[in-house]
């Protein structure tokens, strides 16, 4: 009669294990279905690279802006240039500071007569 039972109870448990298995299983093929391979990435970049050139050189014969199309983006790569000449010179500046700093000392206040 026990034995019995543990049959059945085994039965059961391979039942609910092969179930859960079967759903992980699922799971993780429709993750790797969903994972972009390397080589279709770079080919959508590249599509998308064509299309926003297309989409300047279109917008660059309409030429319906208030600033040309050229000055414009001789502003933009001018403010890009700035900001990584800024930033060059604050990684400069850390690096200097970083040099002269070897000790910082702190002081706390002592107290005197129930004052600080």
């Amino acid at each position: 009669m026990a034995v019995n039972i543990l049959e059945h109870l085994w039965v059961l448990f391979i039942m609910i294990g092969g179930f859960i298995s079967s759903r992980l299983i699922s799971k993780i093929d429709a993750l790797e279905k969903g994972k972009a391979d390397a080589v279709i990435t770079r080919e959508e970049h590249l599509d998308n690279v064509k299309l926003i050139h297309e989409l300047d050189r279109r917008v660059d014969e309409n030429q319906h802006m208030s600033v040309g199309r050229n000055e414009h983006k001789l502003d933009v790569n001018s403010m890009v240039e700035k900001i990584s000449v800024c930033h060059e010179r604050i990684n400069d500046l850390e690096r200097r500071k970083a040099d002269k700093i070897k000790n910082i000392r702190t002081h706390s206040s002592k107290e005197k007569n129930g004052e600080s």
